[in-house]
């Protein structure tokens, strides 16, 4: 008994040479689709990762960097000054694509008022 892709392999031979053209273009757009997919989310994945390691080295390492704009790269720090606008220039001219750029500044102290 023969497998499916064996008998469409079979099918395919007797094809004129019209419909392989069809056919042809339709395995191509469901490739195209397919990949495209699968593209999008390991791309997805991809920044989700990227997000969580730059939050994690902002945990670690904010307080060296008060008060300034820091570019990140996942948890590789690219570029830091109190200048965002340089920050960014940095990181896009050292090849960051998308370029993590993050004001770091003390937390406001949360006040209650009330009766002690």
């Amino acid at each position: 008994m023969q497998s499916n892709l064996e008998q469409i392999k079979e099918m395919v031979r007797d094809l004129p040479i019209e419909d392989l053209t069809e056919l042809e273009a339709t395995i191509s757009e469901e490739k195209k689709a397919k990949q495209s997919k699968n593209g999008d989310d390991e791309k997805s994945n991809w920044q989700i990762e990227r997000y969580k390691k730059a939050r994690k080295w902002l945990d670690e390492n904010g307080e060296k960097y008060m008060n300034q704009w820091v570019s990140l790269d996942g948890d590789k720090l690219i570029a830091h000054s109190e200048d965002g606008r340089e920050v960014y220039r940095i990181a896009k001219e050292k090849g960051v694509k998308i370029p993590f750029v993050h004001f770091i500044q003390e937390e406001p102290k949360a006040y209650w008022g009330g009766w002690l």
